[in-house]
């Protein structure tokens, strides 16, 4: 399995680019797409490099940028792949900082069974309409808890302790004349414990659950 990048961008909101992207789920997705390389051989490159990304809740950024007290708190957006990156290709202005790609070359390794960890995961959780066959979005806790238990069996692992905490709709047009993009979104916090490394591994690289495209699914963990 191919070694993990992480990013932290840390968008300018006085940067109007930077802005418009923050209101358009499908712009910011095209926009980090631009930090890849341009490929035409590729038809999914999302999916081939494992790019996963989320925005950060506002709290973080005013936390890390506090030695800044006369700045506009920026908006954090993590980014996960195992291509590097390479965020030069943002316009001017359009992050507060520079980013550099972390290299993580032994963060899978470490992912043994029974090792406990600190989690955080922004996901749609929603479900496959067996009659309509229509995707339905989950909105009641107890069936957001639901569903991250059923990931978490899935994917190798076990919620020790879980949060959950309202999340903003993400929304988002493809162009000025098509459909909006709505998904809603979930923030969960906690602590897991790995029951099956490989299993574990791959969701972690691949993400979990929909909307990938869209800002869900990356999982960061931390020591507990």
């Amino acid at each position: 399995m191919s070694d993990l990048f992480l990013s932290q961008l840390v968008l300018n909101p006085s940067n109007p680019r930077a802005l418009k992207d923050l209101s358009n789920a499908h712009a910011l997705h095209q926009r980090i797409m631009h930090g890849f390389p341009d490929e035409a051989s590729r038809q999914q490159p999302r999916t081939d490099w494992n790019i996963l990304y989320r925005q950060e809740p506002y709290s973080d950024a005013a936390r890390i940028l506090a030695d800044n007290p006369n700045d506009a708190a920026g908006v954090i957006v993590l980014v996960q792949s195992t291509q590097k990156p390479n965020w030069n290709t943002l316009p001017p202005s359009y992050l507060q900082q520079q980013a550099t790609p972390k290299a993580l070359p032994n963060l899978l390794d470490q992912l043994v069974a029974s090792r406990t960890l600190q989690f955080r995961l922004r996901a749609n959780p929603s479900k496959r309409d067996k009659a309509s066959r229509k995707t339905v979005a989950l909105t009641g806790d107890t069936d957001r808890l639901a569903w991250i238990e059923r990931k978490a069996n899935q994917h190798g692992f076990t919620l020790r302790a879980v949060e959950l905490t309202p999340s903003p709709d993400i929304w988002g047009r493809k162009q000025k004349n098509s459909p909006p993009i709505k998904l809603v979104s979930a923030l969960y916090q906690g602590i897991l414990q790995i029951a099956d490394p490989d299993r574990f591994k791959l969701a972690l690289v691949q993400g979990i659950g929909r909307g990938r495209s869209y800002g869900c699914g990356l999982l960061s963990l931390a020591p507990c």
